[in-house]
């Protein structure tokens, strides 16, 4: 339909809620009203009635593996709207599928498997949009591998060439690397010329280098502070020096089992909403329930909501998350943050982050209306797709 007017809603704007509705008209946000000044002369069948749901922004996924059996480096187009379904089910709108370190031929045929499908305008099915393509590695540090296989890890070695398979012309990019690898910070420097979002992750980078690369262009911390030195008195490294920075912005896993619930409640008192954003670094067996899984060749068990690697040197470590964007959004409000600055870190934030704020993220006038319904139990009644009521 050309206009939709969505009405008695709670509506979650950036800097607060409001009850009232807005007004969609040829995919965009046409206006945000407060309940008494609805727009007269709109039919039934052009309003919906949300019955005092709050309507909030679509909720954008900058660091996803995969979900509900796929994992976004080893599927096809099926596998992408099995994924782009369950998303959108759970409330995103967006995401940035996320590839680990791999040998060429993978990340090539990874990269070209994103691409066509965020090229195809008539999916079989809808879902959430892909916004771009996010490189956690190769180019990070032997000493915080995490659940990344190490055999795949590089250095640069100053040739603009070498990195033409991670900056690309097509979608937008995004690098998580460690600013102290060797060329790491001529690697930043690069890679931000060329456009691509430079985060610091996987690192023990000193604060001295943490400047350094700040200046070269990387201005984000991945899954803050997972995979970074522990907060030391004497040796403060990232974590500190990500907590102070005043332009550095971080994201987190808030699962409860990557981040305790007091170190989520420091760091947001401490970033505030508009420097922390919320991912959620989920892995292939998310929605699937307990059990073990085989993932990038590893076998990983999941039991309560917690992944860990069984095998190997590293058995016990985590590995990425089973948690959905939804279900953090709601263990953080149960830390006392309130809804709309919870909001905003998953959604306006991830995109601000990613460079893509202008016309996506919030509910304001003449952005994308992707939108979600949340009922009081943050269950999604509705979710708006590029104005279209596509999960009702």
């Amino acid at each position: 339909m050309d206009q939709l007017l969505l009405h008695n809603a709670t509506v979650v704007l950036e800097d607060g809620i409001q009850n009232g509705g807005v007004l969609i008209r040829d995919n965009r946000i046409a206006g945000v009203f407060v309940h008494s000044q609805m727009p007269a002369g709109i039919s039934s069948r052009e309003s919906i009635d949300l019955r005092e749901a709050y309507l909030a922004p679509g909720l954008i996924d900058i660091h996803i593996h995969g979900s509900a059996g796929v994992d976004v480096q080893n599927t096809d187009a099926d596998g992408f709207s099995r994924l782009s379904e369950f998303l959108l089910r759970e409330g995103v709108t967006g995401y940035f599928p996320t590839f680990v370190p791999t040998d060429e031929g993978s990340y090539k045929a990874a990269i070209s498997n994103v691409e066509a499908r965020a090229a195809d305008r008539q999916p079989s099915a809808p879902g959430a949009q892909i916004l771009g393509i996010h490189f956690e590695g190769p180019f990070v540090s032997h000493n915080k591998c995490g659940a990344l296989e190490p055999k795949h890890f590089r250095a640069y070695d100053g040739d603009p060439g070498s990195i033409g398979l991670f900056t690309g012309t097509g979608l937008p990019r995004l690098m998580t690397l460690a600013p102290e690898i060797g060329g790491g910070i001529d690697l930043t420097r690069e890679l931000s010329r060329l456009g691509v979002r430079v985060f610091i992750g996987h690192t023990q980078a000193d604060p001295e280098t943490l400047d350094l690369a700040f200046k070269a262009g990387a201005r984000h911390i991945t899954h803050f502070p997972n995979a970074l030195d522990q907060l030391h008195h004497r040796r403060p490294g990232a974590v500190a020096w990500g907590l102070l920075h005043p332009e550095v912005t971080i994201d987190c896993i808030a699962d409860f089992h990557h981040v305790d619930p007091l170190m989520l409640r420091l760091i947001y008192q401490s970033k505030t909403p508009n420097r922390m954003a919320l991912i959620s670094d989920a892995i292939q067996p998310a929605g699937l329930g307990n059990g073990e899984f085989t993932v990038w060749g590893a076998r990983i068990a999941v039991r309560d909501g917690s992944t860990a690697l069984v095998d190997g040197p590293a058995a016990g470590a985590l590995a990425g998350s089973v948690i959905t964007l939804r279900e953090a959004l709601k263990n953080v409000v149960s830390l006392g943050v309130p809804l709309h600055e919870a909001i905003k870190m998953a959604s306006l934030q991830p995109l601000r982050v990613a460079g893509l704020d202008r016309e996506n993220g919030s509910i304001q006038a003449g952005k994308h209306a992707d939108m979600i319904a949340l009922g009081g139990n943050f269950d999604i009644e509705m979710v708006i797709a590029r104005g279209e009521v596509i999960v009702r």
